[in-house]
């Protein structure tokens, strides 16, 4: 065996000792079965061809490594991404220029990566510290592998089509799913720099409540799994179901979205859990003026605040979604996370994995528009166009708005009939498609072959379902954990919870008071920096840097990053304080931008926190007159 293969496949086993592990007994097959033609290029550097095309330059082949890497490395990149890498020079390249990024090579066919190791000296690629190799991985593991090495805007996909033509059908998916997860970013991003400020002011005045709340982990896994989860969204196909809801209910645990609600109320049923995450006043009004004694309310710490007010059994709250809510739960115990994928009835969905059930079954999930229609006939969002109808601007006519106001395009429902839908309602059908997949023992069922079809998810007749035995004592379990009644808990332990709150949300305004002023001090210095001759810039440069490592390392950093919706939040808060070139004033001037944005942000959060803290000590006071 040549001498590139022994080595090679030494260092393997020495860096990836499991993996090596897994294809141990095929690395000598492997090596005898070649897949490439190997030639010398003009450089005499060898390329290669597979099938008559050629997978790296026939001039220069290390040359056009440099190129490939130059072309996609840029100051926000942490990760390359490479699929696939034909002999390694790209990876190798890109080893060598940039020691502390994370490689990850992905290689659905193991024959291919181990056919590398047979022509090239890789020990600078087995040597870089941060190399992940994923053989025969899952496409959704490669993206919670990019999730985890610090997100996809921090991302740069190496790819020469010739190199992953082996796998295109592979590689192609994977490529579709990664701009998916970027345009999520995108979304969430703009999501962040509108509403950050509605989120921080909500936040501070639901924080008593969300404190001392029961969070959704008194619910986990305590659904048993033969019982199915039935999840009700508002779209034009709830109303097949409308008429024996009452009877569904007997037989699955019933969760309704908050759209969802007035139509279930009118039909005479309550739901067993209501959601409501949306922290938009819109999203409170499907719940306004609505009573649900029996139901249980699950919300989020930033929800419109009188969405509290709302009449129910018990509101229990999900992990917070924002620096300030998840510093209270650090200091106590965790709610519960509810993962999110830009809709109230994704978040359903996750409640349902998260109760523990096993069969999980939507009515009302259109993703689409069926019949032309955008919402179910009696729901909220749909008497809005009644309530804002007039003779010039009829409800038809905003329902038509809304219908084509949002990239419409055609694709098929179940029976592979067309159905209109958009880009939004396609990104949430990709989110639980990947569930699915993520969580294969979930078996996930649709109540109406007319909704977009999501791949992974069946059919399921509404006689099927109410052919099942009724399971209404056996929800008792699920139902009445934790603490049975509202948020005015009279126990020992509500007193406790008051108590601890008091004292973290009175060290919070002591740590952003401390904060605030190591901000206020790096200002000035920045100030008189920028005034001061040129020749004294050092000394400052060490002071600022000083400030910065203070702010850097304080755990109240987080807290504010909720005030700085343009930067991305994998980011510090802080300039580096490096030198901007020659122009030391223009390092200093960026310097002091981001110490006022910081005072700023310090000065919203206390407006709001004062607030609160004012209100808690009158409850107090209240309680004991």
């Amino acid at each position: 065996m040549n001498s590139f293969w022994n080595e090679n496949v030494r260092l393997f086993k020495e860096r990836f000792p499991s993996l090596s592990q897994t294809y141990i007994s095929t690395l000598s097959e492997e090596a005898e079965n070649g897949i490439y033609e190997i030639i010398p290029s003009k450089t005499g550097v060898p390329t290669a061809k597979e099938n008559g095309i050629l997978l790296h330059s026939m001039y220069d082949p290390l040359k056009e490594a440099q190129k490939a890497v130059k072309s996609i490395r840029t100051e926000d990149i942490q990760t390359a991404i490479f699929f696939s890498f034909g002999l390694g020079y790209s990876a190798l390249e890109y080893a060598s220029q940039f020691p502390d990024d994370t490689i990850i090579i992905v290689e659905p066919k193991t024959a291919y990566f181990f056919e590398a190791l047979r022509f090239t000296d890789l020990s600078k690629l087995f040597a870089h510290r941060n190399l992940i190799i994923a053989l025969n991985a899952e496409t959704s593991q490669i993206i919670q592998l990019a999730e985890t090495c610090g997100g996809f805007r921090h991302c740069a996909i190496i790819e020469n089509k010739a190199q992953s033509r082996h796998a295109e059908s592979y590689f192609s998916s994977l490529k579709t799913l990664i701009d998916r997860n970027i345009r999520k970013e995108d979304i969430n991003k703009a999501t962040l720099k509108k509403f950050s400020d509605l989120w921080l002011r909500n936040g501070c005045k639901n924080l008593r409540t969300f404190f001392e709340c029961d969070g959704i982990n008194i619910y986990r896994n305590k659904c048993p799994q033969d019982i199915p989860a039935v999840i009700l969204a508002a779209g034009p196909t709830l109303s097949e179901l409308l008429h024996c809801l009452k009877e569904i209910k007997k037989r699955a645990v019933l969760i309704a979205v908050d759209t969802a609600l007035a139509a279930c109320l009118n039909a005479g049923t309550e739901p067993d859990f209501i959601i409501l995450t949306d922290p938009q006043y819109y999203a409170y009004r499907h719940i306004a003026g609505l009573s649900a004694p029996k139901s249980i309310l699950i919300t989020e710490s930033a929800v419109y605040p009188p969405a509290l007010r709302f009449c129910c059994r018990k509101k229990v709250f999900c992990s917070s979604l924002f620096p300030l809510g998840q510093f209270f739960e650090s200091r106590s115990e965790k709610k519960g996370q509810l993962g999110s994928g830009g809709s109230v009835s994704t978040a359903a969905w996750d409640f349902a994995r998260f109760i523990g059930a096993r069969q999980i079954i939507f009515s009302g999930l259109d993703l689409g528009y069926p019949d032309s229609q955008t919402h179910i006939r009696g729901s909220s969002a749909e008497e809005k166009t009644h309530t804002l109808s007039s003779r010039l601007n009829t409800a038809e006519t905003l329902g038509t708005g809304l219908l084509f106001s949002a990239g419409i395009r055609k694709d098929h429902d179940y029976d592979g009939n067309p159905i209109l839908t958009d880009e939004k309602m396609k990104m949430f059908a990709w989110w639980l498609e990947s569930k699915a997949v993520e969580f294969p023992e979930i078996k996930n069922y649709t109540l109406s072959s007319r909704s977009l079809r999501i791949p992974l998810y069946s059919v399921m007749s509404a006689e099927e379902l109410l052919g099942r035995p009724d399971i209404t004592g056996r929800k008792k379990l699920l139902l009445y954990s934790g603490n049975n009644n509202n948020t005015d808990i009279k126990t020992e332990d509500s007193e406790n919870r008051r108590k601890s709150f008091e004292t973290i949300l009175s060290e919070l305004n002591s740590g952003l008071e401390e904060l605030y002023a190591v901000a206020a001090k790096g200002m000035s210095t920045a100030e008189e920096a920028i005034r001061a001759p040129e020749d004294r810039a050092g000394s400052f440069m060490k002071e600022l840097n000083s400030i910065d490592s203070k702010i850097i390392h304080s755990e109240y950093r987080e807290i504010i990053s909720l005030v700085f919706p343009d930067n991305d939040k994998n980011n510090s808060v802080i300039t580096d304080s490096k030198d901007c070139g020659s122009d030391m004033k223009l390092s200093f001037e960026h310097s002091k931008a981001v110490y006022q944005k910081i005072l700023e942000g310090i000065k919203k959060y206390q407006k709001y926190l004062h607030s609160c803290y004012r209100l808690f000590l009158l409850l107090r006071l209240y309680k004991y007159l």
